[in-house]
């Protein structure tokens, strides 16, 4: 099996690199020495990173280690990449386009802040596909340097799996953040919308776009969520407490009309999911038939759009020439949408709560593939969205479990749902119930 985790001993895990800093066993100027040094072996190779500052680095150590009891904090030296969606005082912020290449922001965006307080270290911006859309960046997938790593938050995907760093913050429009979860072969975590803060996060469809956090362990998921959710970072999005024990949920798969396009491997990745989580004793229902999934899909494709040409006006007015062919399309699609779809996409939005009832049923938590296959070749773009079009515009949480290589040594993922606001229980259920890894 392909190896691309390159992450020393020091810096294997969250849980590892805080448990060694607890205890006075490892100081932040060590865990940002591995770091530097993984960095420096593989990213010529991945491209993930935008923006590298070493200099701006050790001033945040030396101002973390100045903070009384440091090495208490939940994230205390943990390295982290910002997806370059998300403003940083002390870094460009590129947006994934020329147009902003020299731009500095006056200050952090609110989850960027969260994580200075946790005590964790921003190594660097990671790249992103331009305005979280389509037009690819660099950054390579880093079991096959001839495919995709997904996109949009493609540098955050690719920097975890390969070692580089044990977490990422990513964002997710349509499935920004589980499909390159799974196709690099880590944890992907899409909390409900509106859960975590975006000011300071440039836009795409507001009513849509999400904060993502990659792992690379259910485990570390976990101890990164509850971080941020006891410092009280929680925005207008509903977080209901776990009210039900994990042995009484009730797991479903999911059915569609996606099953006419999915690979055989990633039905099969599904299937295994669910047998090995019936073995671990945990309640099962029949299969649910998603019958407005073809329907939540086309409505969020024109919503993305409507929106897009609203938070894109500023560019598309004063320097359209620096605009790909994708956003520009994305653009005037918005500006071209039909009364029709327009109603339809504002009617669904009015009635959400009615299609997450009829998708649930009785069960609490649904299984799907992440993806329709493994990651494509980079000529073919960064992968479909389709899986995730429909959660997405739900507001659901979602995660993206690694679930082996398939037969072309490629990362295979599973994606499990919940109510919105059950954030919470969905992790601990696939923490207990569903992790396997590669």
């Amino acid at each position: 099996m392909t190896v691309v985790n390159k992450a020393t001993d020091n810096t294997q895990s969250i849980k590892t690199i805080t448990e060694k800093i607890r205890a006075g066993d490892l100081g932040a100027i060590e865990i940002i020495e591995d770091t530097r040094q993984v960095i420096s072996d593989i990213d010529g190779g991945v491209k993930a990173w935008q923006s590298l500052d070493w200099d701006k680095v050790n001033r945040q150590v030396d101002l973390l280690i100045s903070r009384p009891n440091w090495r208490s904090l939940p994230l205390a030296a943990v390295p982290i990449a910002v997806k370059d969606l998300y403003d940083t005082a002390d870094f460009v912020t590129t947006y994934g386009s020329e147009i902003y290449k020299e731009h500095m922001p006056a200050a952090d965006a609110g989850l960027v802040s969260i994580m200075r307080a946790l005590g964790a270290i921003i190594i660097g911006k990671a790249v992103t596909t331009e305005f979280a859309f389509w037009q690819a960046g660099p950054t390579v997938n880093p079991y096959d340097h001839s495919r995709t790593p997904g996109g949009s938050s493609s540098g955050s995907a690719a920097a975890v799996a390969t070692g580089m760093v044990p977490l990422a913050l990513g964002s997710q429009t349509a499935a920004s953040t589980i499909r390159p979860a799974s196709y690099c072969g880590i944890v992907g975590f899409k909390p409900s919308l509106g859960l975590l803060p975006l000011d300071g996060v440039k836009a795409l469809a507001p009513s849509l776009d999400t904060a993502g956090l990659f792992t690379r362990s259910i485990t570390d998921m976990i101890m990164v969520f509850n971080a941020i959710i006891a410092k009280g970072a929680i925005g207008q999005g509903p977080l209901n407490s776990v009210s039900k024990p994990l042995s009484e949920l009730v797991l479903s798969k999911l059915a569609g009309t996606w099953e006419k396009q999915v690979k055989p491997a990633c039905l099969e990745t599904v299937d295994l999911c669910h047998t090995l989580a019936t073995a671990k004793g945990c309640k099962t229902a029949k299969t649910i038939e998603f019958k407005n999934f073809d329907r939540l899909t086309d409505d969020q494709i024109a919503l993305m759009a409507a929106e897009a040409s609203n938070s894109f006006d500023f560019e598309w007015q004063t320097a359209h020439g620096k605009l790909s062919d994708h956003i520009k399309r994305l653009i005037s699609d918005g500006q071209q949408l039909t009364a029709e779809s327009r109603t339809r996409f504002e009617e669904t939005q009015k009635t959400i709560e009615q299609f997450e009832k009829n998708l649930f049923g009785q069960s609490d938590i649904l299984i799907c593939p992440s993806t329709l296959d493994t990651a494509p070749e980079l000529a073919d773009g960064t992968g479909s969205p389709l899986m995730s079009r429909a959660f997405t515009l739900l507001g659901l949480p979602s995660l993206s479990l690694p679930y082996g290589l398939a037969d072309n040594g490629l990362p295979l993922g599973v994606q499990v749902v919940a109510r919105r606001g059950n954030d919470l229980s969905l992790l601990l259920f696939a923490e207990k119930y569903l992790d396997k890894g590669l």
